[in-house]
């Protein structure tokens, strides 16, 4: 018996009856191919199936929960189970959840939609914004936008790295807020932002045209920094610091374009920047490890024969422990342990 990609789906949503299921697992026991085509499905199955949409039908009344589905342009790094060699990003139609939140100010104000956008890890996605502002969002990435701007300024909210091609317009700024309070503040031009939770810092990194940065604490906002190009502000968010630096704009924005630039990066950042595009966990073993230094620029290389560069060019060695399937028929991540020869 063939299986349909249908069939696969209602096997994957439990929709089957108990005599179809057994039969389904009993003929997948004995199927290499019908268990990669299982893998496959699932994948994307569960990356459209994560997110939820909600939207508050009465103001007055807790949120209702619906079911929402939108497509968007975005890009897909193919896996490397699937393929010898590896493109950083690809374009896929992949249909991505929302997330919608109406904020009420008071009883007479219309509702505002909030469009919560994420990107996959290991993907690439690109969004215009309902003003025509082009967003690249990173592996990993999330962002908050409205479903139309109101007022003088066009507010979204990024965690993670995002790089955006803001649509002029000189009455209405465009702001784009981080969850440390971080405002980064353009009426048209392009810029990368860097903000993801979990790292120690921030940065934004001017590309063209000119931007202006402050950071808020309560009430109290930071002096504004204004950048010129091929500028980068950091803020260090253990030393509550911000502190302004020239940058080789290829290697902050390269990764929009499927490239991943390295200039005398220690391991730590190389190893992070590698687990997100290629969607895996990497673990250092020793703390020596973080002292060693790279420069390099990967394009199409996979997962392997960047370790494989990596293990020649310093005494390191990688190892490398696949997928492994489990009773229920998931997954383990693929991880990294790199450690001293």
């Amino acid at each position: 018996m063939e299986y349909t990609t249908q069939y696969i789906i209602d096997y994957l949503e439990n929709t089957l009856s108990a005599d179809e299921r057994r039969s389904f697992e009993a003929r997948l026991d004995k199927s290499a191919g019908l268990q990669q085509e299982l893998k496959d499905i699932r994948l994307i199955w569960e990356s459209s199936s994560e997110l939820k949409l909600h939207r508050q039908v009465d103001p007055v009344k807790n949120w209702k929960e619906l079911s929402k589905k939108i497509t968007v342009d975005k890009y897909r790094k193919k896996c490397s189970r699937f393929a010898r060699n590896m493109a950083a990003v690809l374009m896929l139609p992949l249909v991505i959840t929302t997330v919608i939140l109406y904020r009420i100010q008071n009883s007479d104000t219309i509702p505002v939609e909030q469009i919560e956008l994420v990107s996959a890890n290991g993907l690439v996605t690109k969004v215009t914004l309902p003003d025509g502002t082009e967003v690249w969002l990173n592996s990993g990435s999330k962002l908050s936008y409205p479903q139309y701007f109101t007022g003088d300024t066009r507010n979204v909210l990024l965690s993670g790295e995002a790089y955006f091609k803001v649509e002029a317009d000189k009455a209405n700024c465009f702001n784009v807020l981080t969850y440390d309070s971080l405002m980064i503040s353009a009426y048209g031009t392009e810029f990368n932002v860097y903000a993801y939770e979990e790292d120690p810092v921030v940065e934004a990194t001017l590309v063209s045209g000119n931007i202006a940065v402050n950071k808020s604490v309560g009430n109290r906002k930071s002096d504004v920094i204004h950048l010129s190009e091929k500028q980068q502000v950091l803020y260090d968010r253990n030393k509550d610091t911000l502190e302004v630096a020239d940058v080789n704009l290829a290697v902050k924005t390269s990764w929009k374009d499927g490239k991943m630039i390295f200039r005398r990066a220690g391991m730590a950042e190389i190893t992070r920047r590698l687990a997100r595009h290629f969607n895996v966990d990497i673990h250092l073993e020793r703390e020596e490890l973080y002292d060693y230094a790279y420069s390099a620029t990967f394009t199409t290389e996979t997962l392997e024969e960047i370790l494989y560069l990596l293990e020649k060019s310093a005494p390191i060695q990688c190892k490398i422990i696949y997928p492994e399937r489990s009773e229920d028929y998931t997954y383990t991540k693929k991880t990294v342990i790199i450690s001293m020869k």
